[in-house]
C-alpha cells in the first residue's frame, strides 16, 4: 500500500515532473486507444503537449460527449480488463457509464488515503458510510480505502435515518461520511428521538456530493462538536474523494496534481482565466486506465486560490471549496447567484431548511422566524444583490432530503 504522506508533501517540482511525465503519457495513450481522442486530437501534434499549459491546444470534452459514448466507446481497454462500472449523469436521459480496471480501483483507493491521512482517521476509527453503494459511485471510495486501513466500518448506506442514528449510538461511530446536507437531517431526526448528537462520539465528517457554505459547516461543526471536511470528487474523475482533498487549515481544496489536471475557463467562452478568478472547472486524469478523461467541463464553479506552498506545508495547487454548478447559476435582473449564496445568509440567521423558487420572479420559503424575514431579505439585497419575496413557514413543512438536499426549484407561475 503506497505511503500517503510520500505524496501528499511531496515537493512542487516532483510533482510537476510526474504531472508532466504522466500528462505525454496519457495523451499517447487516449490517443492510440481511444477512437474519441484519435478523431478529437487529428489536427494536434499531441508530441508538443508536454505541460498544463500547453493543454489549451486539445478541445474541451463534455458531458454530452459522455453521453454518446455510451455504454464503453470511450474506454481504451476491452471488457477483460474492466472489473467495476460506476455511473454519472443525473436521472434522466442517457447515463454516463465510468469502467474502471483495477488500477483504476487502486487509484481511487489511494486518493482516500490521502484524505483520510490529512483529516487524522485511522486504523482505530469507526467508520459510518451513509452514501448509496451501487452504480452511484457513493460509498465505495470510502469504503476502499476505510477497509485498506482495517478500520471499522459500518456501510449502511443511504436512507433510513433512524437506523443510521442507532448504528451511530450502539457502535460509536468516529468518522460519518454523508452528503453535505444529511448531518443536518440526522442531527433533526437525533432530537426527535431525545438524542444529542454532539454526545454521540462522532469526531470528524466527511461530507460532499453537493456545494455547501462555510455558513452551514459552522452549524453542523457546532451542533456535532466535530470538525466537518470538504470531500469534492465526480464520476468522470474516479469518484469521490480522488481529485483532492481539505488541509486542516481548511483554506481550499488541495488539488491531486500528479493524478489531475485543474484548469478554471470562462463558462461561456471555455478561455481560461486568470488566477483569482470565478469560473468553470476543467479536469483532465493523467493517472487512470480504462477512460481517463481529458480536459472535461465539470459545470462546477471555483477559482485558483494559490499555487504555492500552503502553510500546513502541501505544494499541491489550491484551489476554492466548490461554489455551485453551472446549470444552478440563476440570473435575476442582471444579477447571478447560486443558491450557496443565499445559504449562506439563511445560515446566519439560524435558518437551515429552505427552498429557492425560480419562475417569473425569485421566492424564498424558509423554517422559522417571520420576524427575521425582513433582516434576510435585506441582507440578500445588500450581499447578492436583489430583493426576493420571502415566505416564512413552520418547522417541518419543507421537504427533508437523505440524500442531495434540493434547494433551488424552477417552477412556472402563471
Amino acid at each position: 500500500m503506497p505511503n500517503p504522506e510520500k505524496y501528499v508533501y511531496a515537493r512542487k517540482k516532483d510533482i510537476i515532473r510526474s504531472q508532466e511525465k504522466r500528462l505525454r503519457n496519457t495523451l499517447r495513450y487516449v490517443y492510440e486507444k481511444s477512437p474519441f481522442y484519435r478523431r478529437a486530437f487529428k489536427e494536434i501534434n499531441i508530441d508538443s503537449i508536454g505541460n498544463a499549459e500547453e493543454l489549451e491546444k486539445i478541445p474541451l470534452t463534455t458531458k454530452q460527449d459522455l453521453r454518446k459514448a455510451y455504454p464503453l466507446k470511450m474506454s481504451c481497454v476491452g471488457k477483460e480488463k474492466i472489473v467495476r462500472i460506476q455511473m454519472s449523469g443525473g436521472t434522466t436521459g442517457q447515463p454516463v457509464i465510468i469502467p474502471y480496471t483495477r488500477h483504476d480501483v487502486e487509484q481511487w483507493k489511494e486518493m482516500l488515503l490521502r484524505d483520510f491521512m490529512l483529516a487524522g482517521i485511522g486504523s482505530g476509527d469507526i467508520i459510518q458510510i451513509t452514501p448509496a453503494f451501487g452504480l452511484w459511485n457513493g460509498g465505495f471510495g470510502f469504503h476502499f480505502a476505510a477497509d485498506a486501513i482495517n478500520a471499522f466500518v459500518i456501510p449502511i448506506g443511504a436512507g433510513n435515518t433512524r437506523n443510521q442514528i442507532k448504528f451511530m449510538k450502539d457502535f460509536g461511530t468516529t468518522v460519518l461520511c454523508a452528503t453535505a446536507s444529511y448531518p443536518l437531517r440526522i442531527a433533526e431526526v437525533a432530537e426527535e428521538m431525545g438524542i444529542d448528537v454532539s454526545q454521540l462520539g462522532v469526531e470528524k465528517l466527511l461530507l460532499g456530493a453537493e456545494p455547501w457554505s462555510e455558513e452551514m459547516r459552522k452549524v453542523i461543526e457546532e451542533v456535532f462538536d466535530a470538525t466537518a471536511f470538504d470531500i469534492p470528487g465526480l464520476t468522470e474523475m474516479g469518484g469521490v474523494g480522488t481529485i483532492g482533498f481539505e488541509c486542516p487549515k481548511r483554506n481550499g481544496i488541495h488539488i491531486w496534481e500528479d493524478n489531475y489536471i485543474v484548469e478554471i475557463v470562462d463558462p461561456e467562452t471555455g478561455e481560461r482565466v486568470a488566477d483569482g478568478e470565478e469560473g468553470e472547472v476543467v479536469y483532465t486524469s493523467i493517472n487512470r486506465e480504462a477512460m481517463p478523461v481529458i480536459r472535461y467541463r465539470s459545470g462546477e464553479i471555483s477559482a485558483v486560490v494559490s499555487r504555492e506552498r500552503c502553510e500546513c506545508g502541501i505544494e499541491h495547487m489550491t484551489i476554492r471549496r466548490i461554489k455551485g454548478r453551472t446549470d444552478d447559476m440563476v440570473i435575476y435582473k442582471g444579477v447571478k447567484f447560486y443558491p450557496s449564496d443565499i445559504e449562506r445568509i439563511l445560515f446566519s440567521h439560524g435558518v437551515t431548511n429552505y427552498r429557492i423558487e425560480v419562475g417569473n420572479g425569485i421566492k424564498i420559503v424558509y423554517e422559522g422566524d417571520e420576524t427575521a424575514l425582513n433582516q434576510i431579505r435585506k441582507d440578500i439585497r445588500e450581499f447578492v444583490g436583489f430583493s426576493p419575496r420571502m415566505e416564512a413557514v413552520r418547522f417541518g413543512e419543507l421537504e427533508r432530503f437523505e440524500g442531495k438536499a434540493k434547494r433551488l426549484v424552477r417552477v412556472q407561475e402563471g
